[in-house]
């Protein structure tokens, strides 16, 4: 038990927390948010269940945010709990994978008995810490794991409301009893100190010591009685930190060690402060009382307080991240000295708590002089801080800055101002202003005093970009060309790399393959691997359009080669706002060669990040591509989830963004068993029946995917048509994926008229996958031929053709299609949903359509239709024989017709 008063008034709630802890078979995390206001003996709850932890032989693993170091990162935690994560060092990884390697470590230290993780004062807690927990209760730490967060509701930030309102239970402290209140201090007590004390634990205590006090002031009261050292000493401790060191207390009280140690064991004594187990700190009793310690210290003794603490940690060579917030505290307008440990403290943050970083800069600006000698500083300064802010999704206020910048910067050298213009405009565009980031552009480009510069080309370049992104693939002005024309006559090697890559990525995008494009392809290629890292780095969207260039050139070996290079040079050189573009560009590459669990690990790279950025567009993409892959792995029910998550995010605007989220939705409810669905989502992304509103190759799969829904849906002719259209579009790129996929457009649109033509058609896609290294399309195409061959009569072929496709889909994971292939007749295997298959396991349990439509979650209507699919597809006529047939055919276990 712990030692200290009473613990009364709360045995409910501890055996609350007792619960999650001792639930069999507990394998994840569980979350509890413990809220009440101040005093009202959270802290004191959560002391109890840890005692209760470790009597069960439970790891216990304690944190607490201090109401005076909120800029701190992570100081919601103990170091304890990251002994093995250097988050002061991790300057070249992105937060998301700073937070998975804590979630590691929670794991391990889970073993073997459990993990207890106490958050206390979460309130107060920094940026940094909130993402880490929500990040936690999304990704729950599959252990055995109990994690408390201790908040006051009423101070709680919105980020941290957010993290804990999706499956968190709260469980709420209410002040005590008269009865319990008596049982807390004594049946001295009487009504009237109770109510002026409303029944909060702390006061109540507080007032039992100071009975003439009233309220909270009996607190305050406590000090009254302190000698002058014993006051000094423990407004020092207020000063130095929630947890202080003896060796910091004494610098910040400016007393010697000897007399700092006995001030603090007289302040132990009296209750005022409390060690911290086997660490060497102290912390005060309840942080209300260091607040009211803190907040009675003249503000002249507490500058000076900062400023010791701050020498003395200097004195120690401590980090500029341990510096920092004493500096900030205790410097002076025009400290260059704190100027510069401000701005390291800052850089060491600015990948893994970026709304610290912003916090420090601005600090730093505040101290900075107002003279000439500085502008340059104050733009740099500036720039890092417009960073920070982009990085956490501040985009308003970071392009606020960016202005500030540009309203600063002269227009000699050209160079810097375009690129600050370029950081500008990717803020617009991240905010859905596409015509202001082109406007901004086209401005700066129209004002430079040389056409032919270097500024010019990368101008050009972003006008070319931004277009593309806009989804505007129809602009009459070649802006890549001309960026291209421009970078050749000025001769910057990674800006010219760069200038051609933007160019091979619009032409591709405009559907304009030729040798050309090939060439300047190949250019690209060279260039690149010809630059070293220090010159690639100047210029990083060289890689990253190599990589995607080569993606959608179908040279996947050297997409994953340079998309890996310019990885690792956007995390060594700070440039992660491209991480999310490169781990979603490795994830399709992954894709299209069979590796899905790679894929589908490269896409939650890409979405988590995007969550910290907070970018619709960016996290618009990585959930279309997750719906993507996870309706492959064969969870269409998540696949819906994810495309419908995308498509809600891309909101109404219609860019190339929210055509990929409506594309991938379309495609995760074709496999549900939606195609009328899937239908419907293509025509109104494209903008017309030819899908038109998609770029050319994209275009293809889609419709594709279109000829295959129109043809479940009993629309032959209208699949034909869109195969027609598919080979047309195929045709004019000439490249060998797009003609796969119009191929197998016209197997889909064929194979009720004509079978063994579907099957033709079906074969050579596989074929033409299969050299592109396109496992699961091609085993795709030949599950087409075997269900067409069988309807030929060729069962012989058609086995054989089954057994190949399964073979391809279960060396790449491909779940979804090794059910629709397994050991099935190959008439059946291809023409079966899952959710066909789900509905008639249920109608062979005599259920009804309500009761099934209740069982899933779906309509009346929609369980009719998957059962006339269903009959239709069997070549049946009602529920009793289709699910015989099923049954013969190994779709059904015979156990579930049992009540039929």
């Amino acid at each position: 038990m712990v030692i200290g008063t009473p613990f009364v008034g709360r045995r409910h709630e501890l055996d609350l927390l007792r619960g999650k802890l001792f639930t069999p078979g507990l394998g994840v995390a569980r979350f509890v948010g413990l809220t009440g206001e101040p005093g009202m003996g959270k802290t004191r709850l959560l002391a109890e269940f840890a005692a209760a932890a470790r009597d069960a032989g439970v790891t216990v693993v304690s944190g607490r945010a201090g109401e005076f170091e909120r800029h701190v990162p992570f100081g919601v935690l103990s170091g304890d709990t990251l002994s093995t994560v250097d988050i002061h060092g991790a300057i070249d990884v992105e937060r998301y994978q700073l937070h998975r390697a804590i979630r590691t470590r929670l794991v391990e230290l889970a073993a073997p008995a459990g993990l207890v993780l106490l958050l206390d004062d979460v309130h107060w807690a920094d940026d940094a810490s909130l993402e880490l927990l929500d990040h936690l209760v999304r990704h729950p730490p599959r252990a055995r794991v109990v994690i408390v967060a201790a908040y006051r509701p009423r101070q709680a930030p919105p980020r941290l409301s957010a993290a804990l309102s999706d499956g968190v239970e709260e469980i709420e402290l209410g002040a005590l009893t008269f009865d319990e209140a008596r049982q807390l201090v004594g049946d001295d007590l009487d009504r009237t100190r109770y109510d002026a004390a409303a029944g909060n634990p702390l006061y109540l205590e507080a007032l039992a010591r100071h009975p003439d006090a009233e309220g909270p002031a009996a607190l305050a009261a406590e000090l009254a009685t302190l000698s002058h050292i014993d006051l000094q000493v423990a407004r020092a401790v207020a000063v130095v930190a929630d947890v202080a060191e003896p060796v910091l207390v004494a610098a910040a009280a400016d007393l010697p060690l000897t007399e700092t140690l006995a001030a603090l064991d007289r302040l132990t004594e009296r209750d005022l402060l409390r060690p911290l187990g086997t660490s060497v700190g102290v912390r005060y009793r309840h942080p209300l009382l260091r607040s009211v310690v803190y907040q009675g210290i003249g503000s002249g003794w507490r500058f000076a307080a900062h400023a010791r603490t701050a020498a003395a940690l200097a004195a120690s060579k401590a980090p500029a991240t341990v510096q920092a917030h004493h500096v900030e505290q205790s410097a002076v307008h025009g400290d260059k000295a704190a100027i510069d440990v401000l701005v390291d403290a800052a850089v060491a943050y600015m990948n893994t708590a970026p709304t610290t970083a912003a916090h420090w800069l601005r600090a730093a600006l505040r101290l900075l002089p107002a003279d000439p000698s500085e502008e340059q500083m104050r733009l740099a300064l500036l720039g890092m801080l417009a960073k920070a802010l982009g990085v956490t999704g501040e985009f308003k206020r970071s392009r606020e800055v960016l202005h500030e910048v540009l309203a600063l910067m002269p227009t000699e050298p050209a160079v810097p101002r375009a690129q600050v213009v370029g950081f500008c405009a990717q803020i617009e565009r991240l905010l859905g202003r596409h015509a202001e980031a082109q406007a901004l552009v086209l401005g700066e480009l129209n004002g430079l005093s040389d056409p032919d510069s270097a500024a010019a080309a990368a101008l050009k370049l972003e006008l070319a970009s931004g277009g593309l992104v806009a989804g505007n693939f129809t602009d009459v002005r070649d802006w890549a060309r001309e960026a291209l024309a421009t970078a050749r006559r000025v001769g910057d090697a990674p800006l010219l790399a760069a200038t051609i890559g933007g160019c091979v990525q619009h032409a591709y995008i405009k559907g304009l393959v030729d040798d050309e494009v090939l060439a300047l392809l190949d250019e690209s290629t060279s260039m690149v691997d010809s630059l070293l890292d220090n010159d690639l780095a100047r210029h990083l969207e060289a890689v990253v359009f190599l990589g995607w260039n080569e993606l959608v050139y179908e040279r996947l070996d050297g997409a994953l080669r340079h998309l890996a290079r310019g990885l690792d040079l956007a995390r060594t050189t700070g440039q992660n706002h491209l991480v999310t573009y490169l781990r979603i560009g490795q994830g399709t590459t992954y894709g299209l060669l069979g590796r899905l669990h790679e894929a589908a690990a490269c896409f939650e790279d890409a979405a988590e990040a995007a969550v910290l950025t907070r970018s619709d567009e960016l996290r618009t993409m990585a959930l279309a591509q997750q719906s993507w892959i996870v309706t492959w792995l064969g969870d269409t029910d998540e696949g819906v989830r994810l495309g419908e998550e995308a498509v809600r995010v891309a909101g109404p605007v219609r860019d190339w963004f929210s055509g990929v989220a409506h594309g991938m939705l379309a495609q995760a409810r074709m496999y549900a068993g939606d195609a009328a669905g899937a239908v419907e989502l293509l025509r109104r992304a494209g903008g017309d029946d030819e899908l038109s509103g998609f770029e050319p190759v994209t275009r293809v799969s889609y419709l594709e995917l279109l000829a295959a829904a129109e043809a479940e849906c009993r629309r032959p002719e209208d699949a034909l048509a869109c195969a027609d259209r598919a080979q047309a579009v195929a045709d004019s790129v000439g490249r060998q994926l797009p003609l796969a996929f119009a191929q197998l457009a016209r197997a889909h649109a064929l194979r009720s008229a004509s079978p063994a033509e579907a099957a033709e058609h079906a074969i050579a896609a596989a074929e033409r996958f299969a050299r592109m290294g396109d496992r699961v399309d091609s085993g795709r195409a030949r599950l087409v031929a075997a269900g067409a061959l069988a309807a030929a009569g060729r069962a012989k072929a058609a086995q054989a053709e089954g057994e190949l496709a399964d073979s391809l889909f279960r060396a790449c994971g491909a779940a979804l299609f090794s059910r629709m292939a397994g050991r099935l007749e190959p008439a059946v295997q291809v023409l079966l949903t899952p959710r066909e298959l789900t509905v008639l396991a249920l109608a062979a349990e005599s259920l009804t359509a309500e009761a099934i439509a209740r069982r899933l979650g779906i309509a009346t209507g929609t369980v009719q239709k998957h059962l006339e699919n269903a009959y239709r597809k069997l070549g049946t006529g009602d529920r009793l024989t289709s699910v015989l047939r099923a049954q013969a055919l190994g779709l059904l276990p015979r156990a579930w017709t049992q009540n039929g």
